[in-house]
């Protein structure tokens, strides 16, 4: 269970550093425009305090057909997206461990005897039957 807890950290903090890197720097931008997403380029200019580097932004996404006003809205739904997926990893990695404790996957629920003396027809190491002494004659069983 430790181990499904540092599993779930880690995608988290993933997710949180690819939300963080989405932006991209002049230098990227000035390279190929077109190569950046227009996602990168909203956050890029909401978060950008050049107001020449954010009027580059905006003609790059004026050519693409979006508008600045269209930005929140544009990072909010891939910030709600990345939510979603960690949620989801989260409940997954829940039913799992859930599931490898209590053999919910449809294998087998009992454990095997691992003694001589299972049942009272059985023989023990020595070559004894085992009668009243096996485990399905003692009470609780083994």
């Amino acid at each position: 269970m430790k181990m499904m807890h540092t599993v779930r950290g880690v995608v988290a903090a993933l997710f949180t550093l690819a939300l963080t890197s989405c932006t991209t720097s002049q230098a990227d931008f000035a390279k190929n425009p077109k190569a950046v997403d227009q996602v990168s380029l909203c956050r890029t200019y909401l978060k950008s305090q050049d107001p020449v580097f954010q009027q580059q932004i905006m003609t790059e996404l004026a050519q693409r057909g979006v508008q600045a006003w269209d930005c929140p809205a544009l990072v909010k739904q891939q910030e709600n997206q990345v939510a979603t997926a960690i949620v989801a990893v989260a409940l997954i990695g829940g039913a799992v461990a859930y599931c490898s404790k209590h053999y919910c996957g449809g294998g087998s629920s009992y454990q095997t005897y691992t003694g001589n003396c299972q049942y009272n027809w059985q023989r023990d190491a020595a070559g004894n039957r085992c009668g009243n002494r096996s485990a399905a004659a003692r009470p609780g069983g083994w």
